[in-house]
């Protein structure tokens, strides 16, 4: 597979980013904002794409805003642990949510959703939209996708795809494959990381991943990339067909973004908006994020919440069309 790009820095290095940001004294004046850390919730294991996002993001905003951002990493439920601890936080702008796809696609998911997305989170800004890529352990006997397709269709063996976990992009994706005759066995993991490590290790077969969570993986030649899931090739990856073009109407399309818990104060959720955008548009910031194949997508928070609004019921109509069980 061809990958435009230049070699990227250590998963090492990238999950130290935000550990490793030093304590920065406070410069604001007393009362104003903000007079402690702001920390950003993952809902997500570490070592996934969204945990490269929040560490990036962490980093460069507490420069910015004087203080630490401290990341922490609430795993499980499909994402809605770490969904609900952000929208059952105090309003006040100090608990931020790096959230993605599942926040529009559980509410289909879920016969007892603990938050409401829409009433309960407020949408500060886009960071980014991505590819999800499919990828295989390079002793699977799959060249590409069409032989991928043909591996499962053909019931010879079993193959174990693992995701980030229920309701993920993955998962949506191997129940559009299912509900197309392509029989896949998925195994829920709590986050893109530790799936990864058992594709590397062939305790599973493949695994639908972002592309920046697997793009370390398929350079080193630990994991195969068969296919992407987008609408449209990756300009990060050319070479790689969608799956579309082998299996149609299988579309998955990705973003990644940032919400506050409803009822921040407009002032505050306005001082991060600015501080974060202008951290996503720094030119260093702008080749991380292209080097790791995310294409930045800052936005206003009026943008993202109508995609919100438009995404609930597209995914609503997908998950009742393929008939999506929960693991």
């Amino acid at each position: 597979m061809r990958i435009v790009d230049q070699p990227t820095p250590s998963r090492r290095a990238i999950l130290a980013m935000g550990l490793a940001a030093p304590f920065i004294a406070p410069a604001a004046a007393q009362g104003a904002f903000p007079s402690r850390p702001v920390r950003i919730i993952v809902p997500s294991a570490p070592g996934g794409s969204l945990d490269i996002l929040a560490r990036l993001i962490s980093r460069h905003l507490g420069d910015r805003l004087g203080w630490s951002v401290p990341v922490e990493n609430r795993s499980g439920g499909g994402g809605n642990i770490g969904f609900d601890a952000v929208a059952k936080s105090r309003p006040d702008g100090y608990t931020i949510l790096i959230g993605s796809d599942p926040l529009t696609v559980n509410p289909s998911l879920f016969r007892d959703m603990p938050f409401d997305p829409l009433r309960d989170l407020q949408p500060l800004t886009m960071i980014a939209t991505l590819s999800q890529v499919l990828v295989v352990h390079p002793s699977l006997p799959a060249a590409d996708f069409p032989a991928f397709v043909a591996l499962a269709k053909s019931g010879s063996m079993q193959i174990n795809i693992g995701t980030s976990g229920t309701a993920s992009p993955g998962h949506l994706t191997i129940a559009q494959l299912g509900h197309a005759g392509v029989p896949l066995t998925h195994v829920p993991y709590r986050g893109a990381g530790p799936a990864a490590q058992d594709v590397v290790a062939g305790n599973i077969q493949a695994g639908i991943f972002t592309l920046p969570a697997a793009l370390g993986f398929v350079r080193d030649g630990q994991m195969r990339a068969l296919a992407i899931t987008s609408s449209r090739r990756s300009p990060f990856a050319p070479d790689l067909p969608t799956m579309s073009e082998v299996v149609p109407d299988v579309v998955v399309d990705s973003w990644q973004a940032l919400f506050l818990p409803s009822g921040v104060p407009p002032e505050v959720s306005q001082r991060l908006h600015n501080e974060i955008t202008t951290v996503i548009r720094l030119p260093e910031v702008d080749a991380f994020l292209k080097q790791q194949a995310f294409e930045p997508a800052p936005g206003s928070p009026e943008d993202l919440g109508a995609l919100m609004r438009a995404e609930i019921p597209k995914w609503r109509r997908v998950v009742q069309a393929a008939n999506v069980r929960l693991d």
